[in-house]
């Protein structure tokens, strides 16, 4: 299974149930006296945005992120390791490793063009990678399952700088960051800077919502091939297994176009889908989970519980969502199939 099911809550049935829940622990909400970002960002950056960027005055930022290796006897190669070294076997001991990773950003296009958020590095995404990265290489009941994962072909929406999948892309099968044109370059150039954590499965495509949301539906399997493997099966089933969407509703404009977008690549009972997002404006988030849960097929689950913890602090919060197979009628929930 991809997901660990036992991280997940009950499926969203009263939005405005799911928002005073989270509003509240978000009113709640203290920060902690030592900043997690200050353990992360080494380079100069002053990160008290209050919309969440990390860095408004440089070109670029530095990241170091640290986690718990947990050692197999399985042999492999690190994050950031060369597969091209001498392999050695692992023992059942856990070591601290760490890895950087340096990131252009487009000061400029985050100054002069309204709307555009793309070009910096926000604190969504570094909290995200960090909690991500510890949990696939140590934590046995975090949301993936990492020995799945090898399987899995990953598509980004609004990847930004392309941080989480210079984090992420060694765990996956493929990963492709999306974003808008004008962003590709961006990405792909991080991806240059980061040579030791890019991997051949890495990669960089556009990909504009609002055009998806314009293209007509019995178009978009033609105009918007739902394939990111190199050897796809039909236009029609696709091959996405996840689709992430970190951080990218903040406007109402976009929440038709986002969700579009998501519809399209989801297969059913295949595909799941992670939304993480920092908690702002209540009525975007409202308008979002509403047009979300309203969609055909669709079953909607927060990640955290009585028993486990969400995923982000509670300025966050984090969804899993997946459609029900076309054959099913009624469900109380995802189905767990082979791969889900």
């Amino acid at each position: 299974m991809i997901v660990n099911h036992d991280v997940l809550g009950d499926p969203i049935e009263d939005v405005e149930e799911e928002l005073f829940l989270l509003y509240s622990r978000r009113s709640g909400f203290k920060p902690p006296t030592e900043d997690p970002l200050d353990d992360i960002i080494v380079s100069d950056a002053q990160h008290g945005s209050a919309l969440g960027l990390v860095d408004q005055r440089h070109d670029s930022v530095r990241l170091q992120f640290s986690y718990q290796d947990v050692g197999s006897s399985a042999p492999g190669p690190a994050l950031g390791e060369s597969k091209r070294k001498k392999r050695v076997k692992r023992t059942n001991q856990s070591s601290v490793k760490t890895v950087e990773v340096e990131l252009a950003q487009d000061i400029t296009g985050l100054r002069t063009r309204v709307g555009d958020t793309g070009g910096g590095v926000w604190r969504g995404s570094v909290l995200l990678a960090q909690t991500l990265l510890k949990q696939l290489h140590g934590d046995k009941s975090g949301l993936f399952n990492p020995s799945s994962l090898s399987k899995v072909c990953a598509l980004e929406l609004g990847a930004g700088t392309g941080l989480l999948g210079l984090i992420l892309n060694t765990s996956f099968k493929a990963y492709t960051c999306t974003d808008l044109p004008d962003l590709v370059p961006l990405i792909n150039k991080n991806f240059h800077l980061n040579p030791h954590l890019a991997s051949i499965s890495l990669k960089a495509m556009p990909l504009d919502w609002c055009t998806v949301l314009q293209c007509p539906p019995a178009s978009r399997h033609r105009v918007f091939p739902r394939t990111i493997d190199p050897q796809p099966p039909s236009e029609e089933s696709g091959n996405v297994d996840l689709v992430l969407a970190v951080d990218c509703v903040y406007n109402s404009a976009l929440v038709a176009p986002l969700l579009a977008t998501i519809d399209h690549y989801a297969s059913p009972g295949k595909t799941w889908v992670m939304v993480v997002m920092e908690l702002r404006d209540d009525e975007v988030v409202r308008e979002f989970l509403t047009q979300w849960t309203g969609l055909d097929g669709w079953t909607v689950q927060p990640v955290g519980n009585e028993r486990h913890p969400s995923l982000l602090d509670d300025r966050f919060a984090t969804w899993m969502g997946q459609k029900k197979p076309k054959k099913e009628t009624t469900t109380h929930g995802p189905t767990q199939t082979e791969d889900s």
